[in-house]
């Protein structure tokens, strides 16, 4: 099974490199299962541009072809890519055309992170599910409206479009698809050696909450102000709509405008950032942070917090707590 991965200098280096270890080593791990000898994957680095080698960051990475020699595959996988998501697209508008021609061909395409800018830009996934880094979500939203962003994913298979979660997320995608296409048994066998978590579903615990100040309603930026201030207090929706002059309905109404959360969605998230940076302290115990963002009741504390994270504070604590 032939597999492209595209490497362009603003691609992370990282999952372009780690998704071709990992797929490649896949042939490796049969010596070791009883199964029937396979066609494997067989990866290759296509360079965007006409030069094979291509410096990211500092790091050079020698390709195989060009995408002008580039053949037929039956996967490719964009890599993760930094900057500004709207000039990429259109910096490389061949590529993307290169992608619409591969699918009409019948191949897969995949994505991991914010590779899935490249993907949706070929307009085959309006309409359909699909996740990105939960970092980028606000931009790919903007973006591509049409599609159904399912940013709380680590992974949307649409069958012959397949995309992933945030940066590091290849591992889950490699080892999806060594499952997808050779079995249980040796997506097993490859999560056990490559370590990798199977079963991950969610971004949602490791996401931080964007504070969505990027609009022009002052007193709305004002109130939001304060609620990052007072987080470790009772708020009420009734009373910061009386602070602002405002009409209740009116205040929840431009709030949701300005931030795309109505207030006490907000109110939450800010508490539950709160919470997270607290839990992060062994210091603190789950009961505690509770009262200290302003919770009386731990039951309550714990659905807005799983709401939000898709974990339980205990849970959250024990793995973002450092332990030797």
């Amino acid at each position: 099974m032939k597999v492209i991965i595209p490497v362009f200098k603003n691609c992370v280096s990282a999952s372009v490199v780690g998704m071709m270890d990992m797929l490649t080593l896949t042939e490796n791990f049969y010596h070791h299962l009883p199964l029937q000898k396979k066609r494997w994957f067989r990866v290759e680095l296509v360079s965007l541009t006409e030069d094979k080698k291509v410096n990211n960051n500092g790091f050079e990475i020698t390709c195989d072809v060009t995408l002008s020699e580039c053949e037929e595959a039956d996967l490719v996988i964009i890599p993760a890519m930094v900057g500004d998501f709207a000039s990429l697209i259109q910096e490389h508008s061949a590529f993307i055309d290169w992608l619409k021609i591969q699918y009409e061909k019948g191949t897969v395409l995949c994505s991991t992170c914010s590779g899935a800018f490249f993907l949706a830009a070929t307009g085959h996934l309006d309409g359909r599910e699909a996740t990105t880094s939960w970092f980028a979500s606000a931009a790919f939203r903007a973006l591509f409206p049409r599609v159904k962003l399912m940013d709380e994913k680590i992974i949307v298979d649409n069958g012959r479009s397949i995309t992933s979660g945030a940066t590091m997320s290849f591992q889950n995608l490699c080892i999806y698809l060594i499952e997808k296409y050779y079995g249980t048994e040796i997506g097993n066998y490859a999560a056990k050696m490559f370590l990798v978590e199977k079963g991950k579903a969610s971004q949602l615990t490791y996401s931080i909450f964007n504070a969505q100040k990027d609009h022009a309603d002052d007193e709305i930026l004002k109130t939001q102000h304060f609620i990052e201030k007072n987080a470790g207090e009772k708020i009420s929706v009734s009373q910061l709509a009386q602070d602002s002059a405002m009409a209740e309905r009116t205040f929840i109404r431009r709030f949701k405008n300005a931030t795309g959360n109505t207030p006490s969605e907000y109110i939450q998230r800010v508490k539950v950032e709160l919470a997270k940076k607290l839990l992060e302290n062994e210091t603190y115990s789950v009961k505690e942070i509770c009262y200290e963002t302003g919770y009386e009741d731990q039951t309550y504390f714990r659905s807005v917090f799983r709401k939000f994270t898709g974990q339980t504070p205990a849970k959250y604590k024990k793995q973002f707590t450092f332990i030797v």
